[in-house]
């Protein structure tokens, strides 16, 4: 909007200059013109008004007179002046120019080359607008009057010189004042644009700006809004206040039925893991049955836990602690916790940890995200094929891996996948919830880390979780 308004304003300044200086280089030429016309029409009204003094007796001619030429050159000469000169030719006969006869001024009889152009003229019936010599620049219009029943070409030269070289001087003048002021003209819009869009500037930053975190916090004070704003700010308002609304209950529904559920989901895995370790009297069917339900309630149990730190994420209330911890001992940890659950195919790379891989974050945190992790790489791993659990470092970071052989992740599902119930374009065949990642990398961001996945060279998806590295704390 900001360019094409400024785009708008520059053409507009250009197109209104430019007109301006066309219209002061064209005004001067038209007006001489009509001064010239005005002059000619006067000069033809004083010729036809001073056509009975201009007689004398011709005893030869049918009317008994005839026009005296020295008389009409006194005539001409009262109506020409030092820039100026009429003259006539006569239409018929072979009677040369006729023009005034005053001695040191008549610049026709001075330049011979004017003579013959207007004598030029009248033969080929033209009518020249502007005519150029060596000794100047002359203006002519020419008519055709009559005198004493006779047709004559009129002539009217004017030496317009000197408005020629005005005109040039005012041109050499005007055309670089014309661009430096729509220079500082564009340069004026341009500051007053932006001054103008400003507001809508510090609107956009303000959506931008909203998050769920920060619906009850953004507001537009009306009273300092321009007076073309404060609609859009009101609603905008108003909208927030709606969303806010609305999410507060949300998060209240999804909070307190994750802490609802989280009751009767352990005790469930409780009664089933006690069951299953007593099941000597089971059948195979029935301890088959019985490992999925524990399988699926456990499942569930992590969803509800996940759906808990979704909502206090997003409230603010989830609380997550800094302190250094031994990346090696937390990967048996995992090991040993998981390792059963998946039928032995979970990997520990390399089987003794590094035990001076030391890094930042919250311990518990760090465990929860790994299953996760170990949890959706079974799902996409075949069924022969295990998951390695791995740790790696550089000099600033700790990074702990979780690798499955399954198929991958296209590239352009890299950063879906970590978004809140976003999943892959090739899991459609998997049950999922898709929110296991994005919990994954809300924790990892809260303690300062970064999680990301990368396809592995001969297959599969690494799964990478980036923690500060730290010193081993003092044993004192």
């Amino acid at each position: 909007m900001r360019r094409s308004l400024e785009r708008t304003s520059l053409m507009a300044v250009l197109l209104g200059y430019g007109l301006l200086l066309y219209v002061n280089l064209t005004l001067q030429p038209l007006q001489q013109k009509q001064r010239q016309e005005r002059a000619f029409e006067h000069a033809k009204t004083i010729l036809r008004d001073s056509e009975s003094s201009i007689l004398r007796v011709d005893p030869d001619s049918p009317s008994g007179q005839s026009i005296d030429t020295k008389l009409l050159q006194e005539v001409l000469g009262h109506l020409s002046s030092y820039r100026s000169e009429i003259c006539l030719h006569p239409k018929t006969g072979d009677r040369e120019l006729v023009t005034r006869e005053l001695i040191g001024n008549n610049f026709i009889d001075q330049n011979p080359e004017i003579r013959l152009a207007c004598e030029r003229f009248s033969q080929s019936g033209s009518t020249p607008i502007l005519y150029g010599s060596d000794s100047g620049q002359y203006s002519v219009e020419s008519g055709e009057i009559k005198l004493h029943g006779k047709a004559w070409q009129m002539y009217l030269v004017d030496d317009i010189t000197e408005e020629i070289e005005y005109q040039q001087i005012l041109a050499w003048i005007l055309t670089p004042t014309a661009i430096l002021a729509s220079l500082i003209t564009i340069l004026l819009t341009r500051a007053g644009i932006q001054r103008g869009l400003q507001p809508l500037d510090d609107f956009g930053e303000m959506v931008e700006s909203v998050s769920s975190r920060s619906l009850g916090d953004h507001r537009f004070e009306l009273e300092r809004e321009p007076l073309e704003l404060k609609p859009l700010a009101a609603s905008f308002n108003a909208l927030l206040d709606r969303l806010a609304d609305s999410w507060n209950r949300q998060r209240k529904f999804a909070n307190a039925l994750s802490h609802e559920l989280r009751t009767p989901i352990t005790l469930i895995i409780g009664y089933t893991s006690r069951v299953l370790r007593r099941s000597g009297d089971l059948s195979d069917a029935q301890r088959h049955q019985l490992t999925i339900v524990d399988d699926e309630t456990r499942r569930l149990g992590r969803l509800i836990t996940d759906l808990l730190d979704i909502a206090r994420e997003e409230s603010g209330t989830l609380a997550i602690s800094s302190e250094s911890f031994e990346v090696g001992q937390i990967l048996e940890q995992v090991f040993a916790l998981n390792r059963f659950e998946h039928d032995a195919r979970l990997l520990l790379q390399p089987t003794a940890p590094d035990r001076q891989l030391w890094a930042l974050g919250d311990r518990d945190r760090v465990k929860q995200c790994l299953g996760n992790l170990i949890e959706n790489a079974f799902k996409y791993s075949p069924a022969d094929q295990p998951v390695e659990l791995s740790c790696s470092s550089t000099h600033e970071h700790a990074r702990l891996q979780v690798r499955d052989h399954g198929p991958g992740v296209p590239e352009a599902d890299q950063e879906l996948i970590f978004e809140q119930f976003q999943r892959g374009s090739n899991t459609a065949q998997q049950p999922g919830s898709g929110i296991g990642l994005a919990v994954v990398r809300s924790l990892v961001k809260r303690m300062g880390g970064r999680v990301w996945v990368e396809n592995a060279a001969d297959g599969g998806a690494v799964f990478v979780i980036e923690l500060q590295r730290s010193q081993p704390p003092d044993p004192d």
